[in-house]
């Protein structure tokens, strides 16, 4: 099977609005997750490029849709962290009724990941997220982000939690371990979306 190249990534553009949006070809990712939890962090170390995505110093400043080109037809969208802005008090309100409605408009996605803080779990909006990404039949990856912050016995013990969460929500997902700073599942993210892209990019 080939491989994707993520190390030949490129930042391709950025949008504050849905409607400003002129990308409309090719298959996407989008990546999702609360404030802070690690999703640019994540996209420079899925793609080995440490200034690909800009990494805030302060939870919920970045406030655009950032596009990653990983090749000509395949693109990874960053959306702003939801859950945390001291800029605007409804700013969870207002992007995620904006990533429900990019999810609706948007056939080409093909996937989501879901970053979670390991140590804090899944969020009220996380769920909310998850349910309405499983009610539109898009596979998910969820990670399970900073597990080298816990000992071992703790992370199991979340990942089994994890799991449960999901059966009880009747929602099919795959639930991954993961630490962008000491790359725990790094390889196993890129085998998930290599064949999730090649088997959807028929």
């Amino acid at each position: 099977m080939k491989n994707l190249k993520f190390q030949s990534a490129i930042f391709l553009k950025s949008f504050l609005n849905l409607n400003e949006i002129n990308i409309h070809s090719g298959l996407e990712i989008i990546c999702l997750g609360y404030s802070n939890t690690g999703k640019s962090t994540l996209i420079n170390v899925l793609c080995n490029q440490n200034k690909l995505s800009r990494v805030s110093k302060s939870p919920g400043r970045t406030q655009l849709i950032n596009f990653f080109q990983i090749n000509k037809n395949f693109r990874i969208i960053d959306f702003p962290g939801y859950g945390y802005s001291k800029f605007h008090k409804n700013f969870s309100v207002i992007w995620i009724k904006k990533i429900k409605e990019y999810i609706k408009k948007r056939k080409m996605i093909i996937g989501a990941i879901i970053i979670v803080d390991i140590k804090f779990f899944f969020k009220k909006i996380d769920l909310d997220i998850i349910n309405f990404l499983n009610k539109k039949n898009i596979e998910i990856i969820i990670l399970l982000n900073k597990c080298d912050k816990i000992n071992y016995n703790l992370r199991c013990t979340k990942y089994i939690l994890a799991q449960k969460k999901l059966e009880l929500l009747n929602v099919s997902a795959s639930v991954q371990l993961f630490s962008s700073l000491k790359k725990i599942g790094i390889l196993k993210l890129k085998n998930s979306l290599n064949n999730l892209y090649f088997r959807k990019n028929k």
